[in-house]
């Protein structure tokens, strides 16, 4: 067994507890309740099913929540799953503050509680029982009516937002993409076919990276990678690279400084670790070893015009 990134009590280090809950992965959700005629709402992550006959859901919330009193007092709430597009929504009713609901689309229902537009599922749910736990208030609640849609949902790990896909291992690499290549689909959009690609040669070379015994994570390697190319630079100077918020990428970077292939100076420059440097080196010789292997059935021809295309784009942006 691999030592782990981080351990420890989580009264004596609750940062790390932290991260380690983060590595659920959850959906996102706005609850929302109407009060003496005054709606309330806010994020929440910790929504569950409990049980189909009876119907119940639950989910918790801080007894420091400004939006406690009401919750308490409430009758009915209702659950809505956010759906991917709804980042947005999910910042908005993240923070503390009144007029959250100022200039959204939203239609009361059971006892009020708004249901907010868009989403991929909703849950009107009439108070069932309440449980202490903690520093949060546990709510009960018993299903009156349920709708689900035909959206994708948002999802949230490891402290950022994400998106579903299908596992690489439910999908054979050589089979063709759906919907590119196919006349009227997306309008044959390249952007969206090199994404997909990338999509396919990413989760295929992180099987193997892990089967190999070399241990990082994509955004992981991505991260050492991007120290290389950009010496001396500071980790907001990098997250270009990660396609990540910069909390996201100090995430990342702390978990990388921990196994010693990272540091990090006073001036907050990154530095690969000769460590560092030997871990992406052998990462780089698997990646050559798996392209050979994933890229055996496409001409040499093909190959070398598909990376002088790469490269022009590249130098381009």
């Amino acid at each position: 067994m691999k030592k782990p990134v981080e351990e420890g009590n989580p009264k004596d280090a609750a940062d790390g507890f932290r991260r380690s809950l983060g590595e659920f992965a959850t959906g996102v959700t706005v609850i929302t309740t109407c009060v003496d005629g005054v709606n309330y709402g806010l994020t929440s992550n910790s929504f569950a099913s409990v049980s189909l006959n009876p119907p119940l859901v639950l989910w918790s919330i801080k007894y420091e929540s400004q939006s406690f009193p009401a919750f308490e007092r409430c009758t009915h709430f209702a659950v809505n799953v956010l759906s991917d597009d709804q980042m947005d929504m999910s910042q908005r009713f993240a923070r503390s503050g009144p007029d959250k609901f100022d200039g959204i689309d939203w239609t009361p229902g059971v006892g009020g509680a708004p249901l907010l537009h868009n989403t991929t599922a909703s849950f009107e749910c009439s108070m069932s029982t309440t449980h202490s736990g903690g520093d949060h208030l546990i709510l009960l609640g018993e299903v009156q009516n349920f709708r689900r849609f035909d959206r994708q949902p948002l999802l949230f790990a490891k402290g950022r937002y994400a998106v579903s896909v299908d596992h690489p291992a439910t999908r054979v690499f050589t089979e063709s993409v759906e919907g590119f290549g196919t006349p009227g689909l997306e309008e044959n959009l390249l952007s969206i076919g090199m994404v997909r690609a990338y999509s396919a040669i990413a989760a295929r070379l992180e099987k193997g990276r892990k089967s190999a015994g070399l241990g990082l994570s994509l955004m992981q390697a991505r991260l050492l990678q991007a120290v290389r190319t950009y010496p001396d630079r500071t980790l907001d100077q990098l997250t270009h690279e990660l396609f990540l918020d910069l909390k996201s990428c100090q995430e990342i970077l702390n978990s990388v400084v921990v196994l010693g292939l990272l540091s990090v100076t006073e001036n907050g420059n990154v530095h690969l670790t000769a460590e560092g440097q030997s871990r992406l080196n052998a990462i780089i010789q698997h990646a050559r070893e798996s392209e050979r292997l994933l890229f055996q059935d496409i001409s040499e021809v093909d190959l070398a015009t598909t990376l002088r295309v790469l490269s022009q784009i590249v130098e381009q942006g």
